[in-house]
């Protein structure tokens, strides 16, 4: 069984149980395989977390082409973050909590900006203004940086909010004001 198939299975398992109360044992169970060779493929159940989040950004990289239909600019961006704040809503808010609390405890980097993203997201910033969709005139990098920075700013407080918080519709208004979207 390869390390796709085995995060695949614990992630359902977290999902159905809740992250504390599945082991290391209830996922070679259900995946049919040793502790050993769990051990060889993750260091423990936070790679599983910090993979998925991995992963949520490199199938938002599949999801790129969606962009080349797409007039507006601000429609663009909404792609981008959507694919983020679908899957993040997916997984869900204890997960994602324990994504945040894992990268606490050593950095993982997980919630460092992907350079492929920015350069796209950038790109589309700057389209924006060009247009005079975006009013905001700043460098297309530095608003890419600050959307990333609030993203994550609205990610965490609907972690630390026990998924209470509207963070998607709160975010879509804060970068809808940042970028000064002038026609949505």
């Amino acid at each position: 069984m390869d390390r796709q198939e085995i995060s695949d299975r614990a992630l359902k398992l977290f999902r159905e149980r809740g992250f504390d109360n599945v082991t290391v044992q209830d996922i070679c169970d259900a995946c049919g395989i040793s502790k050993p060779t769990f051990y060889t493929r993750f260091k423990s159940k936070d790679d599983l977390i910090v993979d998925f989040y991995e992963g949520v950004s490199m199938r938002l990289n599949d999801r790129l082409s969606e962009l080349v239909g797409t007039a507006s600019a601000w429609e663009q961006i909404r792609i981008c973050f959507a694919t983020i704040e679908d899957e993040t809503e997916a997984a869900g808010q204890e997960l994602m909590r324990r994504m945040l609390i894992t990268n606490l405890q050593e950095d993982r980097h997980s919630l460092d900006e992907r350079p492929y993203l920015k350069r796209t997201m950038a790109a589309i910033i700057a389209r924006g203004q060009a247009s005079g969709e975006f009013g905001n005139g700043s460098d297309p990098e530095r608003l890419c940086e600050a959307a990333d920075r609030m993203f994550t700013g609205y990610f965490c407080f609907w972690c630390i909010s026990q998924g209470t918080l509207d963070w998607v519709g709160e975010f879509e208004k804060s970068l809808a004001a940042l970028l000064e979207v002038r026609k949505a």
